[in-house]
């Protein structure tokens, strides 16, 4: 059996004014709606209708208080819009009450509304990758450029969360302030409200394979794996739940092409109801409908799409005010000019956000082409952590070439080394060196191992002290077949480093093109490539002009001038959040 989760109706109070009266005078109504209806409708409406029965019925213009039920009519949408319905479907004996019951005091004050920027990201580690890093520094950049202090959310099961979390605001790269929220945790929070129902045990909590991981800001919640009936080397299920032993959220697989595929989320609300997802993104947005507070303007800023892309179709959409603003930090089509499936849903479904944010010019320009609305668009790049400055080498005559990326296919560390076995053939003495994390790590070292380079050729695991590897290398370099911007290459400029780099989309040519700044090279081209880091390193004199190119070229990536675009979005969307409940409201009253 599937259902939308947790749909029951609301009890809640709200403080309204009345036009004719003081502010330190307003009637407290008690009230009971079910989720689509926004507070902002309720109130708006409510006004006019107490207005009215104070006119027609000289005992309630007094009234402190009132009982009553908001419903949506069968002329009611799912934003609370009407065309000429009533939103209140019954009015409780309680009406003309001039104060309220004794468990009504609460909510005397009218709380003003406020608006929240929240981040949609998939986890958030002390090492992380090309996402993280960016949504920690826009954080940083937003509390200290605009004033305004994000909050994170994670859609990932991850234990070390607050661990985490502490670590990069101990550090000063997250403000302390940023407030980081999981939708797993979530879980234990509606457990303890009575919002979800245990779900029956499938399977021995300790069968034969199964594993368990808790979490350390909850520790209540559990997760245990269990291996799958047809390959023990596969997850079948995964439960979610208290150390007492009840589960609150199951996870079941099945057998796909790469291995063991999603087939359901399962959870019982209140009641008990069987609630079904069948993707990861329908069970993430359904806990934010169920979790995010109603009474906020939230703007949603989405790095992780495919994670968060039935945001518009879900329950949350309807619950409360917001916006969407999505940010492709990659390549929006594969090779063969297919999109990707992470993206799809931006261009199949024009309603899917409101914003839609790139980091490069050129893709920019793509994208107007495509048939993207130039309305829509926002290029904003990111921003650099510091100030670009010329950082001396200790020695002019290192002939050290660095590369900072992850071990993944995309980066093509395995076409690097074929291209600098080239180099080494004219430059014996230069030296490769990559830092990075990714699955590929072993495998690559074991390639440089074989190939009797390891003297030459160096993998490094991650880097903390970027500053000093920069002051000893002589130039950068970039191999990947596709970028959607590129952090380790704009911090290559901002620390005088020329880069060489293949023109792929995205990220190069925006760096670097007319900017004498470094080399690029046709993607792909290892020959190319290779010539151009022996140029550099045969003579260093050419490399250091073009030191001074990286600098002006990434000085267009200070925090403050990246703010001032952030600034422009950050008006653009509160204006579309305005607009849009101005109609709201103006439909509601019809």
């Amino acid at each position: 059996m599937q259902s939308q989760p947790f749909m029951g109706a609301l009890a809640a109070e709200l403080c309204v004014e009345m036009p004719d009266r003081p502010a330190s005078n307003p009637v407290l109504c008690h009230y009971s709606k079910p989720w689509p209806i926004p507070n902002s409708v309720v109130s708006q409406v409510l006004v006019s209708y107490l207005q009215r029965l104070a006119n027609e019925e000289e005992s309630a213009a007094e009234m402190k208080y009132v009982d009553i039920s908001v419903a949506p009519t069968a002329s009611t949408g799912k934003q609370g819009k009407t065309q000429g319905g009533d939103l209140f479907q019954q009015v409780r004996p309680a009406l003309k009450t001039s104060t309220p019951p004794a468990d009504g005091a609460a909510g005397s004050q009218k709380s003003s509304p406020t608006e929240r920027v929240l981040f949609l990201q998939e986890n958030l580690r002390q090492i992380g990758n090309g996402i993280e890093v960016a949504g920690i520094r826009r954080a940083h950049l937003f509390h200290g450029q605009l004033g305004i202090t994000p909050w994170i959310l994670t859609s990932n099961f991850s234990p070390r969360l607050r661990e985490n979390e502490a670590s990069l605001k101990d550090k000063g790269m997250l403000p302390s302030e940023t407030k980081v929220l999981n939708v797993y945790e979530w879980l234990v929070d509606m457990s303890s409200q009575g919002l979800l129902t245990p779900l029956a045990s499938s399977r021995p909590s300790r069968s034969p394979g199964s594993s368990s991981s808790a979490s350390a800001a909850k520790p209540s919640l559990r997760k245990v794996s269990h291996p799958a009936a047809w390959d023990s080397t596969q997850v079948g299920c995964e439960e979610f739940g208290l150390a007492n032993g009840q589960i609150l959220m199951r996870k079941t697989f099945k057998s796909g092409r790469s291995g063991a595929d999603l087939q359901s989320i399962e959870l019982r609300d209140a009641q008990g109801t069987a609630v079904t997802h069948a993707t990861e993104s329908d069970f993430v947005c359904a806990m934010m409908a169920a979790n995010l507070e109603e009474d906020v303007t939230w703007h949603f800023l989405v790095d992780k799409n495919k994670m968060y892309r039935k945001l518009r179709q879900s329950t949350a959409s309807h619950r409360f005010r917001h916006t969407v603003s999505a940010f492709l930090h990659s390549t929006h089509r594969l090779p063969n000019g297919q999109l990707k499936t992470s993206y799809r849903h931006l261009f199949e479904d024009a309603d899917s956000c409101d914003s839609l944010i790139v980091a490069t010019e050129e893709q920019h320009r793509d994208l107007l082409e495509s048939g993207m609305p130039a309305t829509k668009l926002n290029v904003i790049p990111h921003a650099l952590p510091g100030v670009p400055e010329i950082v001396e080498s200790a020695s002019l005559q290192e002939k050290r070439v660095i590369y900072l990326a992850r071990y993944t296919p995309e980066k093509q560390h395995e076409l690097l080394f074929q291209v600098f076995e080239r180099v080494l053939k004219r430059v014996p003495d230069a030296q490769l060196h990559t830092h990075g994390v990714g699955p590929l790590q072993a495998t690559l070292q074991a390639r440089v191992d074989a190939s009797g380079l390891a003297g030459s050729i160096h993998i490094h695991g991650y880097a903390n002290d970027v500053a000093t590897l920069f002051k000893e290398s002589s130039l950068g370099v970039m191999a990947s077949n596709e970028e959607g911007f590129s952090l380790f290459g704009l911090e290559c400029l901002a620390h005088a480093r020329p880069l060489v780099a293949f023109s792929v989309k995205y990220g190069p040519k925006d760096l670097l093109e007319g900017r004498n700044a470094g080399i690029l090279i046709p993607p792909g081209h290892v020959d190319a490539m290779a010539d151009a880091i022996v140029a550099l390193l045969e003579d260093p004199e050419k490399a250091y002009d073009l030191r001074f190119g990286a600098l002006t070229s990434a000085e267009r990536f200070t925090a403050d001038k990246v703010a001032q675009r952030w600034s422009k979005w950050w008006a653009d969307v509160r204006e579309i959040a305005r607009h849009r409940e101005a109609n709201t409201l103006t439909d509601a009253s019809l």
